[in-house]
């Protein structure tokens, strides 16, 4: 496809530095399939790219148009494409791992040293058209709406957090309900977890675990959140913590929360090491566990059957905005101040 197309460009190795700029539509390569973008979702990872940290230096190079949540319609296909054709409507993985290290070669893939990011490595979806490995694309099934399939990337991830371990008759604790933590709350009612409790200061986004399925809402800043969970769980402690806050104050209450021989997920990424008592965890048998992104590809096809199931996720979605809009868009997710944000090119 010829012409030009709107798209949203770090453009150099500093804070800010963020431009809606003109650029070529990308020519697919044989292996690749061109998306005309119906909706792109806005990440913290793209606010991280905006303040230029020490995550985004190590990993980008710009000028990149970024952005790595998405959803759009098929149209044009790579010599080599199977599996897709021009009209599907798509949603995406946005890591691509180099399949042929150890890792990937042990089914790792999602934990792939030499992984490449869309809208970090390569030019994502911030864009009229994007182009992607067919591999990478995840073809909905019929009547799913354009708000759910644009944020089904970070769905995963909590799909992946929720399902390392079994959680149906569990006493769960969700730490950080922003967007991924509510989905992380869904995910758990829905696996059959006895008792949901989310752990979020920020009032509107506790309400929100209420109504997608949380029993009970503990605001740190209100209580002491480690006498409380106790209490709630009969001096005992949860069976599975799930952190997706960032918080180190937050994820360190949590590991003494947690009951012997529990589970600790991380997916949160915390801005500074946390230290806890190693002694203690040791004694209690506890697991830690990060959950890196999502499973590559067992966690899509989970998701897949949510999906399937009726699970939707259009509520998430608090607000859309133009592409042209997209500075006030990062400024909503960095404040805490919407659920998700979508992008319409």
């Amino acid at each position: 496809m010829n012409g030009t197309m709107k798209c949203v460009v770090k453009t150099k190795p500093e804070p800010g530095a963020l431009e809606l700029q003109e650029k070529p539509i990308p020519q697919p390569a044989a292996n690749e399939i061109l998306v005309k973008v119906r909706a792109a979702a806005i990440c913290g990872t793209d606010v991280h790219i905006r303040h230029w940290n020490d995550w985004t230096q190590k990993r980008m190079k710009p000028p990149v148009t970024i952005g790595h949540e998405f959803c759009g319609e098929v149209v044009e296909l790579g010599a080599d494409v199977k599996g897709v054709k021009v009209g599907d409507m798509i949603s995406a993985e946005s890591h691509l791992p180099c399949n042929v290290c150890s890792d990937c070669r042990r089914g790792n893939r999602h934990v792939c040293q030499h992984t490449g990011l869309l809208g970090v490595t390569r030019d994502g979806c911030f864009a009229e058209y994007v182009a992607i490995p067919a591999d990478i694309a995840y073809v909905a099934p019929a009547g799913i709406s354009y708000k759910t399939l644009a944020i089904l990337e970070p769905f995963g991830q909590a799909v992946h957090a929720v399902m390392d371990y079994p959680v149906c008759g569990k006493n769960i604790a969700i730490v950080g309900c922003g967007p991924i933590g509510i989905m992380c709350v869904m995910v758990a009612k829905r696996m059959g977890a006895a008792k949901i409790i989310a752990v979020e200061p920020n009032a509107a986004r506790g309400q929100l675990a209420l109504e997608n399925g949380a029993d009970v809402l503990v605001d740190p800043m209100a209580v002491d959140p480690v006498d409380t969970i106790m209490g709630l769980t009969g001096g005992v402690g949860v069976d599975i913590a799930i952190e997706m806050s960032g918080s180190v104050i937050a994820e360190e209450q949590a590991t003494r929360y947690i009951r012997p021989e529990g589970k600790f997920v991380v997916a949160g990424l915390p801005s500074e090491p946390f230290s806890f008592n190693l002694s203690e965890f040791a004694y209690k048998g506890i697991t830690l566990h990060g959950a890196a992104a999502r499973l590559l590809y067992e966690t899509w096809e989970q998701t897949d059957s949510l999906l399937k199931q009726g699970l939707r996720l259009d509520h998430i979605v608090t607000h859309e905005l133009p592409l042209e809009r997209f500075s006030e868009g990062l400024d909503l997710m960095e404040q805490g101040r919407c659920g998700k944000c979508l992008l319409i090119p």
